[in-house]
């Protein structure tokens, strides 16, 4: 009997604050389709995306399967001003956190200088320095979504390689166990 639950380590710094590098995460991949056993036909869909769901989705050759968190919904327009990302015209919510009470990221994962809440996941970046801190309105078709890292600036994601289409959705990750030490997630 095939699973739909499938663990992995995160090899990239794409995602910190959130998961860091080797932390383990789980992946339902029955969260948003059913798909037949040991192939890409889907039986029926379970679900759909949501923003804020950090799933696992097939990018682009170069970059294979990536973990990413959905930022824009089929239909929306998605923009990003020095880091602000605007929905439809409208910003999503930030609160400023005190950076220095994640200290705890390791200095290998090259965290921005700026931790913000960003509609209730932690977000790092820091101002002016990447290259895709800005983004023009992008219109998103049907069955397209947006995905972007929570490492901004160390992330390879819809900003550099465009919109991903529903079906390189795979699954959505479930749960995190953290490698070493490190403070209790709130989010």
């Amino acid at each position: 009997m095939p699973s739909y639950l499938w663990a992995y380590s995160l090899s990239g710094a794409s995602e910190a604050p959130t998961i860091l590098l080797h932390d383990t995460f789980v992946v339902n991949r029955a969260a948003y389709d059913l798909r037949l056993p040991y192939s890409r036909s889907t039986l029926f869909h379970t679900g759909s995306p949501r923003r804020g769901d950090i799933v696992q989705a097939r990018l682009p050759a170069s970059i294979g399967l990536g973990i990413k968190r959905v930022l824009g919904l089929p239909g929306e327009t998605i923009e990003v001003r020095e880091n602000l990302v605007i929905v439809n015209g409208r910003p999503l919510p930030v609160n400023p956190l005190d950076s220095a009470e994640f200290s705890w990221v390791p200095m290998a994962h090259r965290r921005g200088s700026t931790v913000v809440m960003e509609d209730s996941h932690w977000v790092a970046y820091t101002p002016g320095k990447s290259e895709y801190r800005h983004l023009p309105p992008v219109r998103l078709g049907p069955g397209q979504y947006f995905l972007m890292g929570d490492n901004r600036d160390n992330s390879l994601d819809s900003r550099a390689f465009g919109p991903v289409s529903r079906g390189q959705i795979l699954g959505k990750a479930i749960a995190v166990f953290p490698t070493g030490q490190r403070v209790a997630m709130s989010n």
